[in-house]
């Protein structure tokens, strides 16, 4: 019910939504970073957010952790509109996010008090730490996916497949509160999609979630995670929920962490992500969208069912870092592999 509900009202706001942002100048144009076709407009994140809080309230407004994670949420949409609509300072953003973060922490039921068994050394808690590592875990994850939102459908469809492995390990934890939400979450998605993605009646996106929308999703799955994780009876580990998020954070971290040891400022754009990499090796953009979300969906999978099968912390910890390895040495020299992969698509297009 809150999943259809969800989907309902987006369906519904996004229209309106798209009228008032051709009136209001709220779009987005194509420049030398952005090579989408038309002034897009960028409300789909006002449209999900609207419809999650109308549900929400209805299903959540009498919980201990509704009004602490709604004024926090809210932050980080207002937040992401100012800076669709004009642009705000790095650091603006970064003390908003983490102001939204302490909020979550301190009043809206998500504080990450334990890593797990990472390593086999035994569990890892962190203390002191706890509310400053669960502000930096949800300022990390919000980014990840804001710096995600590339491709017509991919930041879109990268959040509802978390959002489904989660929702399954909330329900399994016993984490109602979190099940709940996690299903409005999911059906705001699915009605936002129906404008984003592209599909055989739709060649190109009729509406961009923008920053509002990313980091909001980014920010709503962080503090999935972390009530997940720090269940009481059930819980998800935190190794294998590095699955769930596996393209974003991978992609996020290598980029950040190769701009800073280059001299760049590491928040500064360039096409370099996963997706822009796919799509100079020839691959159309329907084609990358369909590749990221397959990886997505498999790394969720061992995430999932490595948990239910039991498999040891520190092994789904070090199994992820191999990955993380193997991927960012892949990435990192796909230069070489770029012209050849393109040249034999384009011949095989023949």
């Amino acid at each position: 019910m809150q999943l259809i509900f969800g989907l309902i009202l987006t369906v519904l706001a996004t229209p309106v939504l798209i009228r008032a942002a051709h009136h209001y100048n709220l779009l987005d144009r194509p420049d030398e970073r952005k090579h989408h076709e038309g002034a897009i407009p960028v409300v789909g994140g006002l449209a999900m957010g609207f419809a999650i809080a109308v549900v929400a309230a209805w299903q959540l407004a009498d919980t201990d952790i509704f009004w602490g994670l709604f004024a926090a949420v809210s932050t980080i949409v207002v937040v992401g509109f100012l800076d669709d609509r004009g642009g705000l300072p790095v650091a603006v953003r970064f003390l908003a996010q983490a102001t939204a973060g302490l909020v979550v922490a301190l009043f809206g039921g998500a504080q990450l008090a334990g890593l797990g068994d990472l390593v086999g050394t035994g569990l890892v808690t962190l203390g002191v730490m706890t509310v400053p590592f669960t502000i930096f875990a949800m300022v990390g994850v919000a980014n990840a996916f804001n710096l995600s939102d590339g491709m017509d459908g991919l930041a879109g469809g990268l959040a509802m497949i978390t959002a489904a492995f989660l929702a399954a390990a909330a329900h399994l934890s016993g984490s109602e509160e979190t099940f709940v939400l996690l299903l409005i979450l999911g059906g705001a998605l699915a009605g936002f999609l129906c404008f984003n993605m592209r599909l055989p009646w739709q060649c190109h996106a009729k509406v961009f979630m923008g920053d509002s929308g990313s980091l909001m999703l980014g920010f709503l799955l962080a503090w999935a995670v972390i009530r997940v994780t720090q269940a009481e009876n059930n819980a998800l580990p935190p190794a294998a929920a590095l699955w769930f998020f596996a393209i974003p954070l991978m992609d996020t971290v290598r980029l950040l962490v190769g701009r800073a040891l280059s001299g760049r400022n590491p928040f500064h754009h360039d096409r370099d992500h996963l997706h822009h990499i796919l799509s100079r090796a020839g691959y159309t953009d329907a084609q990358v969208v369909w590749i990221i979300h397959f990886a997505a969906v498999t790394f969720g999978m061992v995430g999932f069912f490595g948990w239910r099968a039991g498999v040891p912390e520190a092994v789904m910890f070090c199994g992820f870092l191999a990955v993380f390895s193997v991927y960012s040495i892949t990435v990192k020299n796909a230069g070489k592999l770029i012209r050849p992969l393109g040249g034999m698509r384009r011949i095989a297009g023949r």
